[in-house]
């Protein structure tokens, strides 16, 4: 009776849901990542340049003025001091031309435009402009501090001066004074005047020397740089998809995973259990009630034992599930062990199994392990949903440079075609299995025919079968 009432219970099929999408944050542009690296790069560059443009102009500067100075100083002490004699401060004329032959030949020139030499109290003793010579003018504190610390200085004429009112039509100068001893040992203030566009041209030496440079550096940067940034974040582009997908992978494998093991409770223990509960409440009810026939001894024995049965065959597979989720023996008793134990419970649904294991299977690591359990258990539980067949083999053997597991049952096989309407009705198990065993790096392999059986192989290491 509980029988008949177990087989007509429906098998109902668990629903196939709709796989979630793994969600990223934001998805990573290559051409905005590179923007973004460019843009920074050429701030950063900007910085840099502007910074390089303040310490090369103030260098630039600096240079200028030295070349100025240092000219002053040659001119002061090697051409003019030795001919201010005392008939030079006396307003000689023969001395005065003396000396300008000496000035216009060696001094004057595209630089320098005018001199003059003055005494402690003012007083122009010598000047290219003759106009100039025996006039008095009030000293500078900065000319004073020349005479007083032996020091060169220079600054940027105030033409608006009356001692320089015969240099305005030169435009802006730069003055250089430095103080210089006469030959009777009186100390005098030498001053050259000369063109600040000569300075400048002293600036733009300096810069053609270090600017383009500079410049030629941050562009070389910007090339080495920009296809490197391009290759970096497209890499990270790549990894980013990856892990995305790994993650996907994950999520589908579990949650499928989750769906099986609902349908095989929902078509397995539950469906079992619902029979024994409807079948003892309609014997109890019986019972119960003096105005039906009551049920004879035997049939109350038979419906007793058959409850026992079909509570023993619930109890058998949900410890079958358990240890499937969770093996305790793969650890314990190795993987020969927990290929054996898979072949008892394929044995007690009348399939003949014969287990062929190697030596080899002690010296897989934990993982190579683990991926060959799994696939046996997902292939023996194949054999025994689909197959019909009533032998089974399992072979693990050693191979060249790894091992090769191999299942082989003599069912009715199926067709690739066939296999494609099994996935689209939602028996996703095998494809599953598939991508965990690409996702280790090893190979399944899958050859069957229409009544011909099928055989399944799964290669870790070496080259792949053909």
């Amino acid at each position: 009776m509980l029988g008949s009432v177990a087989g007509r219970l429906p098998r109902v099929a668990m629903p196939f849901r709709k796989r979630s999408t793994v969600q990223l944050a934001r998805p990573i542009s290559v051409s905005r990542e590179v923007l973004l690296f460019v843009v920074g790069c050429a701030l950063a560059a900007v910085m840099i340049a502007g910074l390089s443009f303040w310490q090369v102009n103030r260098a630039a500067t600096a240079e200028a003025i030295n070349d100025a100075e240092t000219i002053t100083q040659i001119d002061a002490h090697g051409i003019v001091a030795p001919l201010l004699t005392s008939a030079v401060l006396a307003g000689a004329p023969n001395a005065i031309q003396a000396l300008d032959s000496a000035v216009t030949g060696g001094v004057l020139g595209n630089r320098v435009v005018r001199v003059k030499i003055w005494t402690a109290a003012g007083t122009i003793v010598y000047s290219d402009e003759h106009r100039l010579i025996g006039e008095t003018f009030a000293l500078g504190a900065e000319e004073s501090d020349a005479l007083e610390s032996a020091i060169t200085h220079s600054e940027v004429s105030d033409l608006s001066r009356p001692e320089n009112r015969f240099e305005r039509s030169f435009g802006s100068l730069v003055e250089v004074y430095l103080p210089v001893k006469a030959t009777n040992g009186t100390k005098l203030l030498f001053e050259t005047y000369q063109l600040e566009t000569a300075l400048q041209a002293d600036q733009a030496r300096v810069w053609n020397g270090i600017f383009p440079a500079l410049i030629a550096g941050l562009g070389l940067l910007f090339l080495l740089l920009v296809p490197l940034s391009w290759r970096l974040a497209r890499r990270l582009q790549r990894s980013s998809k990856d892990r995305a997908l790994l993650l996907q992978r994950a999520i589908d494998s579990s949650e499928t995973e989750r769906w099986r093991i609902a349908g095989d409770l929902h078509d397995g223990p539950v469906q079992n259990l619902t029979a024994v509960s409807l079948t003892l409440g309609s014997a109890a009810m019986r019972l119960s009630n003096p105005e039906r026939a009551q049920p004879s001894r035997d049939e109350l024995v038979a419906v007793m034992q058959t409850a026992s049965e079909e509570s023993r065959t619930a109890i058998r597979e949900l410890r079958t599930m358990i240890m499937e989720i969770a093996p305790p023996d793969l650890d314990r008793g190795g993987l020969g062990a927990a290929l054996e134990r898979l072949a008892s419970i394929a044995g007690e649904h009348g399939l003949g199994v014969v287990v062929d294991v190697d030596a080899c299977a002690r010296t897989l690591a934990m993982d190579d392990t683990a991926l060959v359990y799994r696939t046996a258990q997902e292939c023996m539980r194949n054999v025994v949903k689909h197959a019909h067949a009533s032998k089974l083999l399992v072979r693990l053997a050693p191979t060249r440079d790894g091992v090769t597991l191999e299942i082989t049952d003599d069912g009715q096989g199926f067709s690739p075609d066939e296999l494609r309407r099994r996935r689209q009705n939602g028996h996703v198990g095998l494809k599953l299995l598939e991508e965990r065993v690409a996702e280790a790096g090893a190979t399944l392999g899958i050859q069957s025919a229409q009544g011909q059986g099928t055989t399944v192989w799964l290669r870790i290491g070496g080259p792949t079968r053909p």
